[in-house]
């Protein structure tokens, strides 16, 4: 068996997992996501001139595949179903969602083995044209089919933005930052206390995540100062009690005092240090004012408004997708173009040897300033979208596990690379926001109509399967084991950058993103 036959099978067989999980319409959107996963695959493959004989010498793994997917979709509907007492499709329906999934997966296949036998600038922007179509029809599909995958996977980007904020400090800069929620917290926070009626400030959305970004902006500073003279092990201790300062924080700013330190605090006390009393009185700028409702929270923060959509809704997620779609992708412009700036190959020369980098007249201080700085501007622009689309913010969301989870995506994806961070965002969020959630139910369904009935004479071990059979209390097991799967056979991350691949692999063999002047 070839190796494209072999990719064929292993993409069917994802796609056939996911099938088995959702059922229903979930055939179609797989089949169409295989299909053009496994189309880039055989396109990088490719040695054939024309698109007649690409097509061709790609048909065998193709059929393969789509035959393989539609063979587990129908033991879905026939046997699996039932198994775990779901109501099968109907045959009318089972017909029409399997034969859009064959078609889609034929389509998306053939398309882009087709585009290999282009220019590599057109072959470039047929996939650029081709992912804007998928990016824009996807929500609008999920609405159709009835998925409901949407809401999952604007959690999914917003955790992807945080990634690409915080491969700035890890990847470009090499600071090892285990506090990166606080900044998450921060700009969330922000946004509840200049947004919410519980306030009585009620300012504009989109100036708000602005203000977010800034505010967490100069705490990222605030965080790199101290930190300027440390590294490594020593650095990331620092940057974790700084993440676990912060929600603590939050989580006790409910009677909070401002006072003008002269008038109450200063000369009075110089007065009375002579035995003499002041005459000045206290100015108090405000007393006792709840500016975080502690474990309560925030409740309501305002939402973003636009013509003719009004202000944005919860039963709603499309123009929310769209909206997190336009800050990642202005996300990953400026952060393209810090990467190729003098500041950009400044961060890299501080990662590779800070000490030869001062000797080069770059400034280590201002450079690891900005890096912690950018990097927290981004996760401000995350705490203002979450905050607004959640409505609600309580201090134990932005625990310690946020940081390690944000610093997996980046490894996963792939350290100092932005298509590779985005990569791994959305295979973790959607692992754990879609995949999980939905292998529970698919447990409980087939303990439920299978093996606990057998177990009704054993009520101990029925109830102990009963409660552990849950995959989402492992998450973080699961999480764990990718990351040491990942470290064994792929250390350098699904999309390494050339440096880093070089680094940890070596084999110029292997193909890896292009090698540019800023990443060495």
């Amino acid at each position: 068996m070839n190796e494209k036959m072999k990719r064929g099978i292993i993409i069917a067989l994802v796609a056939g997992f996911v099938t088995l999980l959702f059922g229903g319409w979930a055939v179609s959107v797989a089949g169409a996501i295989a299909g053009m996963g496994l189309g880039f695959f055989l396109g990088g493959k490719n040695t054939e001139k024309t698109i007649a004989a690409a097509i061709k010498a790609a048909l065998g793994p193709i059929a393969v595949s789509a035959g393989l997917i539609l063979v587990i979709s129908l033991l879905d509907d026939l046997v699996v179903a039932t198994a775990i007492g779901k109501t099968p499709n109907d045959p009318l329906t089972m017909i029409e969602v399997n034969l859009v999934a064959i078609i889609s997966f034929f389509a998306f296949a053939c398309l882009l083995t087709a585009t290999s036998t282009l220019s590599e600038k057109k072959q470039r922007n047929a996939q650029i044209i081709l992912l804007i179509f998928v990016i824009i029809s996807f929500p609008f599909v999920d609405n159709f089919t009835g998925l409901r995958w949407t809401p999952q996977i604007i959690f999914a980007l917003i955790f992807t933005i945080l990634a690409l904020g915080l491969n700035i400090v890890v990847g470009f800069a090499g600071l090892l930052d285990l506090g990166y929620a606080a900044f998450f917290a921060i700009g969330a926070y922000t946004t509840g206390i200049l947004s919410s009626p519980q306030h009585g400030i009620f300012l504009n959305f989109w100036l708000v995540i602005w203000i977010a970004a800034a505010v967490a902006g100069t705490f990222g500073l605030i965080l790199g100062a101290p930190t300027l003279p440390l590294r490594g092990d020593y650095l990331a201790i620092v940057t974790l009690g700084f993440g676990e300062i912060v929600p603590v924080l939050f989580k006790n700013l409910i009677k909070v005092t401002i006072q003008e330190p002269f008038t109450c605090w200063i000369i009075p006390a110089i007065t009375k240090l002579f035995g003499a009393s002041s005459s000045l009185a206290c100015i108090t700028f405000i007393k006792d004012v709840d500016l975080t409702a502690g474990e309560k929270g925030i409740n309501p923060i305002g939402r973003p408004w636009l013509p003719f959509i009004g202000e944005f809704q919860s039963d709603n997620p499309i123009p929310w997708y769209f909206l997190i779609i336009a800050i990642i992708l202005m996300s990953v412009f400026i952060i393209r173009r810090l990467r190729d700036s003098r500041l950009g190959r400044a961060w890299m020369a501080v990662r590779e040897d800070e000490l030869a980098a001062s000797q080069m007249g770059i400034d280590p201080v201002r450079t690891k300033l900005l890096a912690f700085a950018m990097g927290a501007m981004f996760s401000g622009f995350a705490g203002a979208f979450y905050g607004a689309y959640i409505r609600a913010i309580f201090p134990s969301v932005f625990d310690f596990s946020v940081s390690i989870i944000v610093l997996c995506m980046v490894i996963l994806g792939g350290l100092g690379n932005i298509n590779g961070v985005i990569v791994g965002g959305l295979v973790i969020m959607s692992a754990d926001r879609l995949f999980l959630p939905a292998l529970k139910d698919f447990l409980a369904g087939l303990l439920k109509n299978t093996i606990l009935p057998a177990l009704a004479g054993n009520p101990t071990l029925k109830a102990a399967v009963e409660q552990n059979a849950n995959p989402i209390l492992y998450r973080f097991l699961l999480f764990g084991l990718t990351l040491v799967i990942m470290m064994a056979v792929r250390p350098q991350g699904l999309i390494p950058s050339a440096q880093r691949k070089a680094e940890l692999v070596g084999d110029e063999n292997e193909p890896t993103e292009p090698l540019t002047a800023t990443e060495g």
